[in-house]
């Protein structure tokens, strides 16, 4: 098997917003004593100011992604590795999925799961479920997907069976639970277990198919975070939960799987503090991720006259409520416990230091997506 190296590279650019290259490997890109195997397992190194990521490309080829080193802050040097690190081993294992096996179920969705790597990493390639997997008619129906990512959890301290017994008696049902790798789990579970069979709503009307909608999030977010909070009991380290809108994955699964990477990689941009992310709140951010970085900046060094008190954790806080709150003041005094006045003498401070009143419209949007742009651009 070969990598498709160019698609790689696109999505690499895309995500990081800078120019890759790919160098075939040769042996002064090695210091002395190092050969190309040694250095495969550090997934990354520095020469000259230039940042490699070395890989596999076949069996018989090695090369590397390179970049300008100061492009990549060491969070997103360390996600292309990751990255690169699991496209590799699918490609080089393979899914193996020849002949007709009998599978046990935890083996059965690991294979699955490294099936759904393959895919997803190159959607110009449609390939259908293997029979021998026995999934078309569980895959069928109209199904939940969320996305479970831990950071630095302890090896083995959960395992899949313990794991789908969690998941299966919080739905009340059987779930889909695919490992995608040491810390990365793909849950689905039928939409009636999370809303149940009465539900449905008579969609014959506009306004019906509205009010439909907004229960179908209200649902969803309320239920998943009694999920996190059931995972929290078991869960060793930090995690975060990815969750999509109701879907059939037989038709469109590798496609939610690279919404749902994208959904926690912003949430973990632009929300920091929190750990559940969903994927139809996250339409501005994932705009705004998208525009290069030298006119991130440019907008940033434009639109304020001073930018110090943003850089104010209280005043960061304020203004996160404030927005989450629809800009309505007095709800944002109580929900940060302050009077009213207090909260209006901060808003007139952002006034007088930034020229930007944020309880007028146009404002309030520019220091929105000065926020945001500088979460994505000036982070460290």
């Amino acid at each position: 098997m070969t990598l498709d190296t160019e698609w790689i590279q696109q999505q690499l650019q895309n995500i990081i917003q800078a120019p890759f290259n790919i160098v075939t490997w040769c042996p002064e890109m090695m210091a002395e004593g190092e050969t190309a195997d040694s250095v495969i397992p550090d997934r990354s190194f520095v020469r000259e100011n230039m940042l490699y990521f070395p890989f596999r490309a076949s069996e018989d080829e090695l090369a590397a992604f390179v970049v300008e080193a100061r492009y990549l802050t060491d969070r997103e040097r360390k996600l292309v590795e990751a990255l690169l690190g699991n496209m590799e081993q699918v490609w080089q294992n393979g899914p193996q999925l020849s002949g007709n096996p009998v599978y046990n179920e935890e083996e059965r969705m690991n294979r699955f799961g490294q099936w759904l790597i393959q895919q997803a990493a190159n959607l110009n390639r449609e390939e259908v479920v293997p029979d021998e997997l026995q999934l078309r008619d569980s895959l069928s129906a109209c199904m939940v997907p969320i996305l479970l990512n831990g950071e630095g959890t302890q090896e083995g301290a959960i395992s899949y069976t313990q794991l789908h017994r969690l998941f299966a008696s919080y739905f009340g049902g059987d779930v889909l639970l695919t490992p995608l790798d040491e810390q990365s789990w793909l849950i689905m579970a039928k939409k009636e277990l999370l809303l149940g069979a009465d539900d449905e709503r008579d969609k014959d009307t506009e306004s019906r198919d509205a009010d439909f909608t907004e229960s179908l999030e209200e649902v969803l977010t309320a239920f998943s975070l009694g999920l996190y909070e059931l995972i929290a009991n078991e869960w060793v380290g930090v995690f975060h939960l990815a969750v999509s809108k109701p879907s059939i994955p037989l038709q469109s699964l590798p496609q939610e799987l690279n919404l749902l990477w994208e959904t926690i990689h912003l949430g973990k941009i632009f929300h920091v503090t929190e750990h559940i992310h969903f994927s139809w709140e996250l339409h501005l951010e994932r705009l705004l991720h998208r525009i290069p970085k030298e006119q991130r900046s440019l907008f940033l060094e434009q639109v304020m006259k001073s930018s110090v008190i943003l850089e104010d954790s209280e005043t960061m806080a304020t203004l996160d409520i404030f927005f989450q709150l629809d800009c309505n003041v007095s709800e944002t005094a109580k929900r940060l416990y302050v009077h009213r006045n207090t909260l209006i003498y901060r808003l007139d401070k952002i006034k007088q230091e930034t020229g930007l009143d944020v309880r007028t419209f146009n404002d309030a949007v520019l220091v929105k997506l000065y926020l945001l742009l500088y979460k994505v651009t000036k982070r460290k």
